[in-house]
């Protein structure tokens, strides 16, 4: 099937600016420039990584952003951003270097750009967006930017959002392009459709729909994977489900958050007929003013002969299942995560503790166990270090892999 915008992501940054040019007059489109806004992002990280049987892994990488975005015009403004990760000490497997007896650490080098769009926000509660854009959606679960990773997941897409209620978001976007961690881009035919309603902290109550559809010919790396044998389409979904989360007060300092999940998977777009899963969550904790507690029990459900496992193909997949990244792909027999959090704040460092156990969601086998730990200072608004580790142990899937992050962030 043709693709209904074809325009490379460079392509489109130069027709982005000269469209603008030619809606306005010179002296305005000077004005538009000229009153927009220059950002820049920038994040050296020291990376380990030790998989049992590869050769321990040492990264010193470098994410540079910098964004340029204009003043609005008539509603219409244009944001502008280029990526550079530069490699400074490269003892890894990034997938993309050949260095395969290393263990896995997927932040390749790279120059390009991260995203080139138009919008138009001319009207009260109205957002429009055409181009290449970072797409976040609720926790990140089912859809996200990948932040963690040193190259950005983006979105060639066109989306909208838009609020004709307060209380009321509605959201939707087509993505004919997917640029993946690795900087490969995945032609797409996926669909997002979401509405939120929020009429108070006590409840956040979302139905969404997420179709995602593999246009590519062929095997690309860091596309989305099912352990499904076939061509890129096999893995192809679509996910429907609903959200209710919210924090009842117990008392002026002391709150209790809550989080129910539940979601259907179905193939879509040549997906297998294999793709059939469901998914749940529920979570529930206790949250003072310097130190929060939360339990959570995630099932990725798997199908009726455990061949296929429930997938979330353009989720922030760091996030969720362990910092080890065992289980960025769901195996066949689905996977049951109880994990427990503790976190606070101290002297103005962030402290977080997580651990989870592991089990398969189809026969019930445990797979393993990950304890995370997580220590992130700020010391300005614009500077902050962190350390963080990852410690995956292996009863009966994945590899013991041990992680390890130092980095700082610059955000100006």
């Amino acid at each position: 099937m043709p693709h209904l915008f074809p325009l490379r992501r460079h392509h489109f940054a130069a027709a982005l600016f000269a469209l603008l040019a030619g809606t306005v007059h010179a002296n305005t489109l000077t004005n538009a420039i000229t009153g927009g806004h220059v950002s820049l992002d920038f994040r050296p990280r020291y990376e380990f990584m030790s998989q049992a049987g590869e050769t321990d892994a040492n990264a010193f990488t470098v994410q540079t952003l910098l964004g340029l975005s204009s003043k609005p015009v008539a509603g219409i403004s244009a944001d502008l951003q280029f990526i550079n990760v530069a490699g400074i000490v490269n003892q890894y497997n990034s997938l993309r270097n050949g260095k395969t007896a290393y263990s896995l650490i997927p932040d390749p080098q790279e120059t390009n750009i991260n995203q080139a769009y138009l919008q138009y926000a001319g009207v009260p509660g109205l957002r429009l967006r055409g181009g290449g854009q970072e797409i976040h959606l609720d926790d990140q679960r089912f859809v996200g930017a990948v932040g963690f990773r040193q190259t950005p997941q983006t979105f060639d897409a066109v989306s909208v959002q838009g609020k004709p209620l307060q209380e009321l978001t509605l959201y939707g976007a087509y993505i004919w392009r997917i640029k993946n961690i690795l900087n490969e881009n995945v032609p797409a035919q996926t669909f997002l459709s979401e509405a939120s309603w929020a009429p108070s902290p006590l409840l956040h109550a979302q139905v969404f729909g997420y179709w995602y559809g593999n246009q590519a010919y062929s095997m690309i790396p860091g596309a989305a994977a099912c352990f499904l044998a076939g061509g890129p389409q096999v893995c192809n979904s679509g996910t429907v489900g609903a959200r209710v989360q919210g924090a009842i007060p117990l008392s002026d300092t002391l709150h209790l958050p809550y989080d129910l999940s539940y979601a259907r998977q179905l193939p879509y777009d040549g997906g297998s007929t294999a793709v059939n899963a469901r998914y749940y969550h529920v979570g529930a904790g206790l949250a003072l003013a310097k130190i929060r507690l939360h339990a959570d029990y995630m099932v990725m459900g798997a199908n009726r002969n455990g061949s296929y496992g429930f997938q979330t193909p353009l989720a922030t997949k760091h996030a969720f299942n362990g910092w080890a990244e065992v289980f960025l792909t769901t195996p066949p027999e689905g996977l049951r995560s109880l994990y427990f959090t503790i976190g606070g704040k101290m002297m103005g460092t962030h402290l977080a503790a997580i651990y989870y156990d592991f089990h398969a969601a189809h026969g019930g086998a445990q797979y393993g166990h990950e304890l995370d730990l997580s220590a992130i200072h700020g010391f300005s608004r614009h500077w902050s270090a962190g350390v963080q580790y990852a410690d995956y142990r292996r009863t009966s899937y994945g590899l013991n892999t041990q992680g390890a992050w130092v980095f700082v962030t610059a955000k100006f």
